[in-house]
């Protein structure tokens, strides 16, 4: 081999090698680029006080979204499979503050709105006053039924009524027995351990 056919081989080989690296560069770049797009997105699923929403609602928003669907089918099956534990957490809180007033003698004020913490973040929660005080008024009743000995089944049949009733308003009801089931085991059948 002479020295010229040696130089443009090295010349050919500095080449490929400076296209592969900026081949890989160019590769590194394109991923970068959808790990910040998909990091924004994360990002904007929180509102700017910080909490999470469902699928870009929260809030009283969200309950008239559920309440009159004015999103598609997929959209609505989907916020309601993310909102059940956080809708079912406000309920439960109402019924405490009934059960936890009930000892101190003196009503509280209920409010519609809750930030409820979850697996995606703290999202507000949000339902009418009337549905709540319902569930309040029953957790008064509970606190009562102990000293009382009331019936357990009349609870438990009161309760899902309740929950029927507050998921049926948003279109829920094929959760209402899970949803009684899960209150009922926390705060119902306590009774009869307590007893």
């Amino acid at each position: 081999m002479n020295q010229t056919a040696i130089g443009i081989l090295l010349l050919v080989i500095a080449t490929a090698l400076v296209l592969i690296i900026f081949a890989c560069l160019y590769y590194l770049w394109l991923k970068t680029k959808k790990l910040e797009a998909l990091a924004k997105r994360s990002v904007a699923g929180q509102t700017s006080t910080g909490r999470a929403n469902i699928c870009g609602y929260a809030g009283k928003e969200l309950y008239e979204v559920l309440q009159g669907k004015k999103e598609s089918p997929e959209i609505i099956a989907e916020i309601k499979k993310g909102y059940i534990f956080y809708l079912t957490r406000h309920l439960e809180a109402a019924l405490e503050q009934g059960m936890i007033d009930s000892k101190k003698s003196r009503p509280s004020d209920l409010g519609s709105e809750m930030a409820v913490g979850g697996t995606r973040g703290e999202i507000t929660s949000w339902l009418p006053v009337d549905t709540l005080s319902k569930f309040y008024v029953f957790g008064r009743g509970i606190a009562d039924s102990r000293e009382g000995g009331s019936n357990e089944d009349e609870l438990k049949a009161t309760l899902n009524e309740l929950v029927q009733g507050a998921l049926s308003e948003l279109d829920m009801r094929p959760y209402s027995s899970r949803v009684s089931e899960i209150i009922t085991r926390k705060y119902v059948s306590e009774l009869e351990d307590q007893s």
